[in-house]
């Protein structure tokens, strides 16, 4: 018998993957029926992502944008089903015992102000300053209205790392985990983590709609999921914006008066965000092996049993550098992960429960992510890959926690140049700020 759970919440369905029984039946529950394409001034546009289809004098009449949520045609027709679901009623929704500090009481009040008047908001807080914890109010109450919420990301890891945080502190909530290496087939839940990509499937669909880390990759300058986030929204819903470094875009429609703000100075625990120590090498990381001023601090890491994230330019200079790491350190325990990395999933869960001691990374894991106790290294930080954001995104993994706030940070390269300079310096600028 079909589910047809898999198919309510606001779905955009291609009409010729469903029987006709099934068809009817959406249809009758609310479904409306549209053509695959629309028009604007002579131009076609596909119904899902939005983007423009080619000329139908080109080879494919197809829609290439979002091929890989399945293939839709000029001649297909789409399915959007019934979003107006009404959701059961909970004694109590919100099941956590932490504490909000002051800084984080004044930006729930703000949300919640912005969440009555139906107004965008963003929050521009520090990494580590407990943002997903802000948003706990905030859900509860679209709870309470029996609203649904969307929980978004750009990144995998950060979906997956969110959703048991959400599980146990909304335990009577139906919540729902979707990207696209999960193995969970979509179903309708009132709660849901997701990538952004995901959202390309909905359209007038969530009531709340919540999204983090908005400018990393590649969410940031997509227009295909800028306006997935847009399409996915009510009507008269509300879109929060989470970021430490948030991109000049949003800034200008604060200043505009479109979306309104709270800023948070200071991580939850009260302490400042590390500041890097910079360290110039006058050779190349693998000289001699490995550099030898690299090699005094890994020798420290080695010796002390010390966590550590080391993060890199690339994947080449990243494998490199695990052969020459494993040869000077044979009884050291480590992983090195990627965006290609079909296990990075299961390499950095093991980094999470110690069972290795160090983990390389590209810059997949500059955000999003908490690990405690764990020293950061950055090689080559000098590098084009890495911009004055990025460096910030990884210099916050490390202090994250409020035993070990003062784990170390550092930057190691041959050239001194903006993106350091200007990364070194607005963190120096975030900490002035908490002493004022």
């Amino acid at each position: 018998m079909t589910n047809l759970n898999e198919y309510f919440g606001g779905r955009i369905i291609n009409a010729k993957e469903l029987t006709p029984e099934l068809k009817r039946t959406l249809l009758d529950q609310g479904a409306i029926q549209t053509a695959a394409t629309y028009q604007i001034r002579g131009e076609r546009y596909c119904r899902r992502c939005l983007m423009r289809l080619p000329q139908k004098s080109e080879k494919y009449d197809y829609c290439r944008h979002c091929i890989n949520l399945g293939k839709i045609s000029s001649s297909d027709t789409l399915l959007i089903t019934n979003a107006d679901i009404i959701f059961p009623t909970q004694e109590k929704y919100l099941n956590w015992d932490g504490e909000l500090t002051d800084n984080q009481r004044k930006g729930v009040h703000e949300l919640l102000n912005a969440f009555d008047r139906h107004q965008d908001h963003l929050i521009w807080a520090v990494t580590g300053a407990g943002k997903t914890e802000m948003i706990f109010p905030l859900i509860e109450q679209a709870l309470i209205n029996q609203q649904r919420v969307a929980i978004c990301s750009p990144r995998v890891d950060v979906c997956i790392e969110l959703f048991p945080r959400l599980q146990k502190v909304f335990p009577k909530t139906a919540i729902g985990l979707f990207h696209g290496k999960s193995l969970e087939k979509y179903h309708l839940t009132q709660i849901a983590v997701m990538t952004v990509h995901q959202l390309i499937r909905f359209e007038k669909a969530f009531d709340v709609l919540i999204i983090d880390e908005v400018d990393s990759y590649p969410l940031a300058g997509n227009q295909m999921l800028h306006q997935a986030i847009k399409k996915s929204k009510k009507s008269i819903g509300m879109m929060v914006y989470l970021s430490a470094t948030p991109p000049k875009e949003l800034l200008q429609k604060v200043r505009k008066g479109q979306i309104t703000l709270s800023k948070l100075y200071q991580r939850f625990h009260g302490h400042p965000l590390p500041e890097p120590h910079c360290h110039l090498l006058f050779k190349e990381i693998d000289f001699l092996g490995i550099n030898p001023r690299l090699r005094l601090k890994l020798n420290q890491v080695v010796s002390s049993h010390q966590r550590l994230m080391i993060f890199f330019s690339s994947i080449p200079v990243m494998e490199k550098f695990a052969q020459k790491l494993k040869r000077y350190y044979p009884t050291l325990s480590f992983v090195s992960v990627s965006s290609l990395d079909k296990e990075r999933l299961e390499k950095v869960q093991r980094f999470r429960e110690h069972r290795v001691q160090v983990i390389l990374t590209t810059t997949i894991l500059e955000r999003g992510v908490t690990f405690k106790r764990v020293m950061v290294l950055v090689l080559n930080a000098d590098a084009k890959e890495f911009s004055k954001t990025s460096l910030i995104q990884i210099a916050g993994r490390a202090g994250r926690d409020k035993k070990y706030f003062d784990d170390e940070v550092h930057f190691y390269y041959r050239y001194y140049n903006r993106q350091i300079r200007q990364a070194c310096k607005e963190i120096e600028y975030l900490n002035q700020q908490v002493k004022k």
